[in-house]
């Protein structure tokens, strides 16, 4: 299994994260730490994302249970199994509205992206 390291800075021109009328967007998160992605399995790869959304959460006081959206881009719906039974390990109270989309491809060659939307105004259980 890999290390799970804190989400980097983005390096393309993007906000890795926007407030907004009292919603945290942020943008689509893949699998990679230090700048490399994470490809010992596709579990780790997704757990990684999870791991990168969790850090800019915390940076504004916000927790998983604040997530009310996810967008999902997977390159191969293969994984789909998978990745369900990753992401019910962050989700457990609640489960935010949720849509799954099958895509050529994705940055660094990523199998898993994930979007997502917080409400600040959400109480955390």
């Amino acid at each position: 299994m890999s290390t799970i390291e804190k989400a980097s800075a983005p390096a393309v021109p993007i906000s890795k994260a926007l407030v907004s009328n009292g919603f945290l967007f942020i943008s689509g998160q893949i699998g990679s730490a230090g700048g490399q992605l994470v490809t010992s399995s596709f579990e780790d790869e997704t757990r990684q994302v999870f791991t990168n959304i969790e850090t800019i959460l915390n940076e504004y006081g916000l927790t998983f249970n604040h997530i009310v959206s996810v967008t999902v881009y997977l390159t191969d719906m293969r994984y789909f199994d998978q990745l369900n039974a990753v992401y019910q390990t962050y989700f457990t109270d609640r489960y935010p509205t949720r849509t799954c989309i099958a895509v050529a491809g994705l940055p660094k060659q990523a199998r898993v992206e994930l979007t997502t939307i917080a409400s600040l105004e959400l109480k955390a259980s």
